[in-house]
């Protein structure tokens, strides 16, 4: 029987209006509609964890997943080194069909492929961002799964976090700990901790692959096949943005209330430096139609040198999309540091407040 799953959500094409019930929507299609789960990582170091990924989602997902939703989970190739061992499983998607995908002719061929590593890693990775781009615009992509450790989260990373918000995609890391910024930036990648490292396969290991794969069934099973800001868009609500920060919350509540009784739609973004750039973000893909910029603290901690700055492009894709802005000094007398400690010594006269453990000082400009 095929299992219904309350709250499943269907693409927009799908949709039939006169049903009453995704559920119907679902089971009402006559024709199977296909869509593909990607594997993704180094097999030429980390072949026996993708296949374990690969093998856990084909296991799991039909047990979610309803009949008529045919989803094919294939893994993928994205090794830099040619080195193969004899005994790794053909991939379902070799690096010469990755490569194929990179907008730059000259690095399409697999014997282009230079053998300094780290140019080999960019090449590879922009050529992996385009082909899911691909698969995604085709209306294929399910969703991304990729395993690796440094050196292939410094690949993955990128093309992953190029998918549309929404997408499933996650990447079972050695680095998902610290400072994760430079790998997540605004997206909503999500970085799975591998506890051990990606060397083989473990009752440590293969718990810790079995989780993510079964979160990656999860999200694309109860989260919607393609369900991404685009698609759950309210109909006929323009988006706004708002920045907050906690001593603007009291104004941004009262903003967002007034605005909701009016029809629009608000976006709240926390001013730590990445709200800002994914509030900007989202605003370039053109899900943001007007901009209330209350909190712009960020700028402070930009000139000064605090831990929650913007970078030297905020305001620009507010002004290149030429939306309505409103823009405001909200906690622009502030800027915010780590523990006191770190606190730079030409400050220390300032006043000073302890936020939380990770945040520990904001530097007050009143003083």
């Amino acid at each position: 029987g095929v299992v219904y799953i309350e709250g499943f959500i269907l693409f927009p094409s799908l949709y039939c209006p006169n049903l009453s019930s995704p559920a119907e929507t679902i089971y009402s299609s006559m024709a199977p509609c296909h869509f593909t789960v990607y594997c993704i990582g180094t097999l030429d170091t980390k072949g026996v964890e993708i296949e374990y990924v690969t093998d856990v989602i084909r296991s799991v997902l039909p047990r979610f997943v309803p009949s008529n939703l045919r989803v094919q989970v294939k893994m993928v190739d994205v090794s830099t080194s040619l080195h193969r061992p004899a005994t790794l499983q053909t991939p379902d998607i070799r690096l010469e069909e990755v490569l194929s995908c990179h907008p730059n002719p000259c690095n399409r061929l697999l014997s282009a492929l230079p053998n300094d590593r780290g140019t080999a890693i960019s090449i590879v990775s922009l050529a992996l961002k385009h082909f899911l781009q691909q698969s995604y615009s085709s209306g294929q992509l399910a969703g991304a799964i990729g395993v690796g450790g440094s050196g292939g989260t410094a690949l993955l990373a990128p093309a992953l976090r190029a998918l549309p918000i929404g997408v499933p995609k996650l990447i079972v890391c050695t680095v998902a700990s610290g400072n994760t910024a430079s790998y997540l930036e605004s997206s909503d990648l999500l970085l799975f901790p591998s506890v051990v490292d990606v060397a083989g396969l473990n009752s440590v290991s293969k718990a810790i692959l079995s989780n993510a794969a079964a979160a990656v069934a999860g999200m694309i099973a109860c989260n919607t096949i393609g369900s991404t800001v685009a698609s759950k868009r309210e109909a006929g609500r323009p988006g706004v943005g708002i920045t907050m920060f906690g001593v603007t919350t009291p104004c941004v509540n009262e903003v967002r209330q007034k605005l909701e009784a009016k029809g629009f739609e608000p976006f709240i973004f926390h001013a730590t430096g990445v709200g800002g750039q994914a509030m900007e973000n989202l605003v370039s893909q053109g899900f943001i139609q007007g901009v209330l910029d209350i909190t712009t603290t960020e700028v402070a901690d930009l000139v000064v040198g605090g831990v929650m700055a913007c970078s030297g492009k905020r305001f620009e894709a507010i002004i290149e999309r030429k939306i309505p802005l409103v823009l405001s000094v909200g906690a622009l007398d502030m800027v915010n540091f780590g523990s006191k400690g770190s606190v730079p010594p030409q400050f220390s006269h300032r006043k000073l407040f302890v936020h939380n453990d990770q945040v520990d000082i904001s530097l007050n400009w009143t003083a």
